[in-house]
């Protein structure tokens, strides 16, 4: 509670202006400074204090700048028109705190989940559509790369010396059945494989006196006999490059 002293008076706010009003207390002797300190020395940090407050000081103030008009009522219990405006700020102020009160508590919520678009087609419709895809089967044919057309490639390429990543074979699959069918032209004496090193390039040349095509000796099969051979052959030709 605010209690306001000065000489000739102690007590609260609400009482000094009794007294005003009443006369007890000249409003020209009213120390307007030293109760606006004390006032607001005391008044707590709450809103609603201090608008309670307002009002009553703001009327202090007139009392002393102008007794003679603070209070001129055309009928009883009428106030004077600045008072009466300072009510209605006191009262909006209480409103927006109870409005600030009462929105503190209120918990924020995801908006609504819109509506989804309608299907210009229903269901069943584009389920029949769909229908004869789901029942195709696409069937492509594997191709074949084998030991002669991989020969068949190299020889029509291979001029003079050249090394083994310069062969037109793109793929690994063809690198592979290429150097399947180099081993096995190494075996039957139509090619010469060099290796300097480890690692190294391999370098393949046309063998003197050799120009012919796998399918010039053997069983007329080259794959066949190639399938004949079976590791062995490989592993001669692997280890006579190694050495």
């Amino acid at each position: 509670m605010i209690r306001l002293e000065f000489p000739g008076f102690s007590g609260t706010p609400q009482e000094l202006r009794e007294a005003l009003r009443r006369g007890r207390i000249s409003s020209r002797a009213l120390p307007v400074l030293s109760i606006v300190e004390q006032a607001l020395s005391q008044v707590p940090e709450d809103l609603r204090a201090r608008s309670e407050l307002l009002p009553i000081l703001a009327e202090l103030l007139v009392l002393k700048l102008s007794p003679e008009r603070a209070f001129t009522p055309r009928e009883e219990g009428e106030e004077a028109p600045l008072v009466r405006v300072l009510l209605d700020l006191s009262e909006t102020v209480a409103f927006l705190e109870e409005r600030l009160r009462r929105r503190a508590r209120l918990l924020p919520v995801p908006p609504p989940p819109l509506p989804r678009p309608a299907l210009r087609l229903p269901p069943k419709a584009l389920a029949e559509a769909a229908r004869p895809f789901r029942k195709a089967v696409l069937a492509l044919g594997r191709e074949r790369f084998g030991l002669m057309e991989a020969w068949a490639r190299i020889k029509a390429f291979l001029r003079g010396r050249l090394p083994f990543h310069q062969l037109p074979l793109r793929t690994w699959e063809e690198r592979a059945m290429g150097f399947a069918a180099l081993l096995e032209a190494y075996r039957l004496g139509r090619v010469a494989l060099e290796q300097e090193a480890n690692f190294g390039p391999l370098w393949v040349e046309v063998a003197r006196g050799g120009s012919g095509g796998l399918s010039e000796q053997g069983s007329g099969d080259p794959a066949a006999e190639a399938m004949d051979n079976g590791p062995e052959a490989f592993r001669g030709n692997l280890t006579k490059l190694a050495q």
